[in-house]
């Protein structure tokens, strides 16, 4: 790498760094995945994993709707673990993983993009992601997503870098690496499965005839070997939980479910521009120059399709949707492709109008790094005049909530609470979410959110007729029923 290259791929990720850190706040939203996570983080630290399954058992098979799995891929609990060991339950800490490993996310990209474009190039569309406010926002949850994007990325970039090219005949025995990088991607998220899909396609791309694959049979498959044993071994020491996604297909799935998914997904990557002024035109101008590239360069972009059309069938056949997040890992693989479909433009104007129209995309991509930097900064500096928010599970009135169910319970208490893996957390109660009446005799307390309507709760607890409630506690925001039998 030139020293021009570093000097601005450092000045990117200097700032990309400086405006992640100061969206950091120190609350979080109501999803309590991140209370799952941090859980089985602690169940690793304290030798307690099978304890951990038992009560998440309880949880997922008690509730009216599993609010997850019984167990989340060990790999973002292995992450969170030291920085739990070193800070405890300190949530910017915690965030600031977010912030290192989109670091890392970004310098993978870049060696990804130099694959395929220019220094210059390859640093625009870096740019583009490394101050993109949907992304950076995302650092703000304490969740698997950005880790993975990391991940699957690297994974990627030496499938591309060691599988693809037809010079690569010096270099097949790296592929000894690409099974641990597909392994730990699948630890961090289940969909990192998928990535053996791109893997397959570039090795059929590389070795065209059975003759090739005869003499290379085995470096062919010690890709797979290697991710099956350490797969293996990971069930060995670690108790599984992932396969309770199952459930959510028997709950949910629908061919409705599936004709609604499709159009939401095949719009979602307009999300990545929707808080950017004129971001409907970037996105309108991006998603043309990817069909562009997907098909006058389809054999070329057959790996990186490959990723984006098993990510894609996946989630739509998904029954819930979750937004761009779900999404992260084939955004870059996106910009990629329309990068293709630039150049091919490009090549098939005639020199004074490919240098006008070259001139007028570096405006655009120029514009778009501009705004970009200038809505994440602005939504940072708000962050920081407001002290960094503390919001949702840890604020001052969700504390006072939890401080009663922990000190003033029975510690054998079943709660009934819309988040009960987050109560869990912070009381140490086995708990449950129903939105059904007769599941509160199963409960030794009932916690009701105020402001949550019926979202993961009873509506209206006092008119369930089967039980007796006594309100034990409440304050601006919860109320807090003691439950007997009627």
């Amino acid at each position: 790498m030139k020293k021009s290259e570093t000097i601005f791929l450092g000045f990117i990720l200097f700032v990309s760094t400086i405006l992640s850190a100061a969206l950091l706040t120190r609350g979080h939203f109501w999803w309590d995945d991140f209370a799952s996570y941090i859980m089985q983080a602690q169940s690793l630290l304290h030798g307690t994993t099978s304890e951990f399954i038992q009560h998440n058992t309880f949880t997922v098979q008690q509730s009216s709707y599993p609010p997850g799995p019984i167990a989340y891929p060990w790999g973002f609990p292995v992450l969170l673990a030291p920085v739990l060991a070193i800070f405890g339950l300190k949530v910017l800490a915690l965030k600031l993983i977010n912030t290192l490993f989109f670091f890392f996310f970004l310098i993978v990209f870049y060696r990804l993009a130099r694959l395929r474009l220019t220094p210059s190039w390859s640093l625009f569309l870096t740019a583009i992601l490394a101050f993109n406010p949907a992304l950076l926002q995302a650092h703000d949850l304490i969740l698997s997503d950005i880790p993975f994007l990391f991940f699957s990325t690297l994974a990627l970039l030496l499938i591309e870098q060691w599988v693809w090219p037809n010079e690569a005949k010096t270099s097949r025995w790296r592929l000894i690496f690409i099974g641990p990088a597909i392994f730990t991607s699948f630890t961090i998220r289940t969909n990192g499965l998928l990535l053996l899909g791109p893997l397959a396609i570039a090795q059929l791309l590389h070795f065209r005839s059975r003759k090739e694959i005869r003499a290379n049979w085995f470096v062919i498959l010690l890709p797979y070997i290697i991710f099956g044993v350490l797969t293996g071994a990971l069930y060995v020491f670690l108790p599984a939980g992932q396969e309770s996604y199952l459930s959510h297909y028997s709950l949910l799935f629908s061919p409705q479910h599936l004709i609604a998914n499709f159009w939401y997904y095949l719009i979602l990557p307009a999300d990545f521009f929707k808080d950017i002024p004129l971001g409907m035109l970037f996105f309108a101008i991006a998603a043309i120059l990817f069909f562009v590239g997907l098909i006058k360069n389809f054999r070329r972009n057959l790996v990186f399709l490959s990723y984006i059309v098993l990510t894609l069938g996946l989630f739509i056949s998904w029954p819930e949707t979750q937004g761009l997040r779900f999404i992260f890992p084939v955004l870059p693989l996106f910009l990629l492709i329309m990068a293709d479909g630039l150049q091919f433009v490009l090549q098939k104007l005639s020199a004074k109008a490919a240098s006008v129209a070259r001139w007028a995309t570096v405006g655009l991509a120029g514009a778009l790094i501009i705004l970009s930097v200038f809505i994440s900064a602005r939504i940072g500096w708000a962050n920081l005049q407001n002290g960094r928010d503390i919001n949702g599970p840890f604020d001052s009135v969700s504390t006072e909530m939890f401080n009663f169910v922990r000190e003033q319970t029975p510690a054998n208490s079943v709660i009934v609470f819309f988040k009960p893996r987050a109560l869990r957390l912070f009381t140490n109660r086995d708990s449950f979410m129903t939105q059904n009446c007769a599941d509160l005799s199963k409960g030794s307390y009932v916690v009701i959110n105020e402001k949550q309507s019926d979202n993961g709760q009873i509506e209206d607890v006092t008119s369930c007729s089967n039980v007796s409630l006594q309100s034990v506690f409440d304050n601006k925001r919860f109320t807090v029923y003691k439950i007997s039998p009627q």
